[in-house]
């Protein structure tokens, strides 16, 4: 546990920063009526959405790296978020009237992701940045069919949905949003009662086994829960990486190591995260929007550098 004066530095920056963040909701509403219609039809479905979409990739970072025991993985770096949204966008060209089944394609695009790396790495004895080199190939391959298939797509609207993999919450659903927040909620649930499995999985597969984890089940159980997170989020939001690499590291500074206490910080701090990257991304180039995968990737790619130039430094 890190200790206090740093707990209240991070509880007082985090409260300044959502403060702020609320008053830049509110900051620019037109008065009367049509500023009520505004907030409740447009602005608070997208911060709902953002918050969502950042608590629930923070969470599914923290579990892959907790999976891999690395602190260099996350949804994007492994290929999970291309994979998801391959499969979803094969499934709309295919089945474009059954887009109800879209997350669960794209949860079994994820899955097969996840599944191919660590079948890979186990055949190969791959660890550390070799297993998350492994990770960033299989993304780039799947990154670079899914926009062959858009290329070559006649479907104007589904090369328009480029934008849209590019992250952006500007599309939030209510009847898409409400059962992804139930699923989220279950999935955070299911996380800080198997904390003390989490826990002891950094141990080791033979040492958490030896101490009565059900190692293989368990290892399926965070690859579908994972994935699972991941494709609801590439669903309504396309692909946006780095939150669940950063959210986690700054989750520890806070309170510490033990899943039972990251749990909740992670999903704060990944709601906090994709806001703040989605209030940049409609205020930078007003009246221009830029996509918000952008902006967190301009935000994590610099945070991952530092991370490896520290472990260079070990």
């Amino acid at each position: 546990m890190v200790d206090g004066r740093l707990q209240w530095r991070w509880r007082l920056t985090f409260g300044i920063v959502v403060i702020a963040l609320l008053v830049l909701q509110f900051w620019d509403l037109p008065e009367g009526a049509l500023g009520q219609e505004i907030f409740w039809q447009l602005r608070l479905p997208r911060l709902i959405l953002a918050a969502f979409a950042g608590a629930t990739l923070a969470l599914a970072g923290l579990w892959l790296q907790t999976l891999f025991r690395t602190s260099l993985v996350e949804p994007g770096l492994l290929g999970v978020s291309s994979g998801s949204a391959l499969t979803a966008i094969i499934f709309l060209v295919l089945w474009p009237a059954a887009w109800v089944w879209m997350p669960l394609a794209a949860m079994v695009g994820g899955s097969l992701a996840l599944f191919s790396v660590l079948g890979l790495a186990k055949r190969y004895q791959l660890q550390g940045e070799a297993l998350l080199l492994l990770g960033i190939a299989l993304n780039a391959l799947l990154a670079a069919a899914m926009q062959m298939l858009l290329l070559i797509s006649p479907d104007q609207a589904l090369r328009a949905s480029s934008f849209w993999l590019m992250g952006s919450f500007a599309y939030a659903e209510a009847h898409l949003l409400l059962p992804a927040l139930m699923i989220m909620g279950l999935s955070a649930w299911w996380g800080i009662r198997r904390a003390s499995a989490f826990d002891l999985w950094l141990l080791g597969e033979r040492e958490a086994g030896y101490l009565g984890l059900p190692v293989a089940r368990f290892r399926r159980q965070i690859i579908w829960a994972s994935a699972a997170l991941v494709a609801l989020v590439v669903v309504q939001a396309g692909s946006i990486s780095f939150i669940g690499l950063m959210a986690p590291h700054m989750a520890s500074r806070w309170v510490g190591c033990s899943h039972r206490a990251l749990t909740p910080a992670v999903l704060l701090i990944g709601a906090l995260l994709a806001v703040f990257a989605d209030t940049l991304a409609q205020t930078l180039l007003s009246p221009l929007e830029i996509p918000v995968g952008i902006l967190t990737a301009l935000l994590g790619a610099p945070f991952f550098l530092a991370l490896l130039r520290l472990r260079w430094q070990r």
